[in-house]
């Protein structure tokens, strides 16, 4: 609703682009911070950091 008030009054585009990189990043946030448990990858990572997770991406 607040990108849809300040944005979406002129640039529509713009409001609906903004709020979809907003859900992507919040998903991704709640995968990273609840989705693994404090016990999974440690016995297999020892940086409690899947071998497969891209190093670009902080976890």
């Amino acid at each position: 609703m607040i990108l849809h008030g300040t944005l979406g009054k002129r640039h529509r585009r713009t409001a609906l682009a903004a709020g979809l990189v907003f859900t992507v990043w919040f998903a991704w946030f709640l995968v990273t911070w609840l989705g693994l448990p404090d016990s999974y990858p440690a016995p297999l990572c020892p940086a409690d950091v899947p071998p497969w997770w891209p190093s670009f991406i902080p976890a």
